[in-house]
């Protein structure tokens, strides 16, 4: 895999509001010499130049290539954000997948990477014309390092609302989830719930999962001049909403003017890029030695390495694990136990494809800081059993090596 910069210039292309409103995205490939060297899958950071505002250049966004290079004309998509009529020419492009986007947090300035004791070498930072640029190993995997350091994990926040890389949304829940079926979402939260592209008046049905069981909801945009864009669900979702939280129903229902002492919240994961189902899960305050004891078994569901272990406060104080590592981890290892052989696909069937637990050969809870995880060396595929094996005492906590050794006794 290659790693490679991409670059934008805000002079002629509105480059921040064109990768926050897409999730897919075409990209040119002015120096043609490298398109026998795209790969699909290649990773590609993007750069915006400084334009007109000196000192505000550098890489915002991190995307994978799931096109190889094809001629475009006419593009229309992007015809809204070129500042000239360059769009109408044919060029060689690139289609690429935004996996995360930092216009602010979390940026990484063309100023910072002159300071920086290898990367400071890049060729973009002594050649600025090009558009794309080829990174050495050395550099990509300074760069990846770099990136991962700068994660602050949520990819925004608006009102009360947190978007989480690309498949996690939590919504703090208020009186219009408790009283009124539904909420509103923020322009930014859009992108996560595919509503961008949503017109005044129009509606779209989605299905919300809980528990294996489905419910009913919809995304509408208001007939408002500046639509205003909701979610909506039926009296079947806010009576377990309700159920779920009976202390913080009470408490709006009855208009309490004392503050509402726990935090409540309903966390969404898309089943799939296409899909229109979401898994929804209830989070309230935990006590922190609750969550952190069972965090080291808990099953672990959701890319280069990635820095893990911060201490987070979403609900409850608690180690940040970064769901994207799982993928990386599955990548290099396979989806069979490393302990025992265990293959979820081969006993349950379809039920069973796909998943396993992922464990931390390091746990976090040992971590007294940030630490970037290397999926491959870090972190190996277990079955449920050998993972609640390998943590079931906290003052003893088995290598791979030792519970191996241990089954193979009977």
């Amino acid at each position: 895999m290659n790693t490679w910069i991409f670059q934008g210039n805000p002079k002629f292309f509105d480059v921040d509001t064109y990768i926050k409103n897409h999730k897919y995205i075409w990209w040119s490939l002015r120096q043609e010499r490298f398109s026998d060297k795209i790969k699909l899958n290649d990773e590609v950071f993007l750069w915006r130049s400084d334009g007109n505002n000196r000192g505000t250049g550098g890489i915002l966004a991190k995307t994978r290539v799931i096109s190889l290079p094809t001629e475009s004309t006419n593009d229309e998509t992007a015809q809204n954000y070129w500042h000239t009529d360059e769009w109408e020419n044919p060029y060689l492009s690139v289609k690429l997948e935004v996996l995360q986007v930092r216009l602010e947090d979390g940026f990484i300035s063309r100023l910072s990477l002159l300071e920086h004791p290898v990367l400071k070498e890049l060729l973009i930072l002594r050649l600025r014309q090009q558009t794309n640029y080829l990174l050495s190993k050395e550099h990509a995997i300074e760069l990846q390092g770099l990136w991962s350091a700068n994660n602050h994990s949520t990819l925004l926040r608006s009102h009360s609302w947190e978007v989480i890389g690309e498949e996690i949304a939590i919504k703090e829940l208020d009186k219009s989830t408790f009283l009124h079926h539904g909420t509103g979402i923020p322009k930014e939260v859009r992108r996560f719930f595919s509503a961008i592209d949503m017109k005044r008046g129009e509606r779209r049905e989605i299905a919300l999962e809980y528990r294996q069981r489905v419910y009913h909801a919809r995304l509408e945009m208001d007939k408002h001049s500046s639509p205003r864009s909701r979610l909506l669900w039926k009296a079947d979702f806010s009576e377990t909403i309700r159920n779920q939280f009976q202390n913080a129903y009470s408490h709006f229902l009855n208009k309490d003017d004392e503050s509402l002492n726990e935090v409540t919240k309903l966390r969404f994961e898309k089943v799939g890029s296409s899909s229109d189902t979401y898994l929804v899960e209830f989070l309230s305050s935990i006590d922190s030695e609750v969550l952190i004891e069972g965090l080291e078994s808990e099953e672990i569901e959701l890319y280069e390495p990635r820095a893990e272990g911060n201490l987070v406060t979403y609900y409850g104080r608690r180690y940040e694990r970064d769901p994207i590592n799982r993928k990386r981890a599955i990548e290099f290892h396979g989806l069979s136990c490393k302990v025992c052989g265990f293959n979820f696909e081969e006993v349950y069937g379809e039920r069973g494809k796909d998943f396993i637990e992922v464990h931390h050969i390091e746990p976090l809870s040992t971590l007294e800081k940030e630490a970037v995880i290397d999926p491959e060396r870090d972190l190996i595929p277990v079955c449920a059993n050998c993972h609640r094996m390998i943590h079931r005492r906290r003052d003893n906590v088995l290598t791979v090596e030792e519970l191996k050794a241990l089954l193979s006794k009977f």
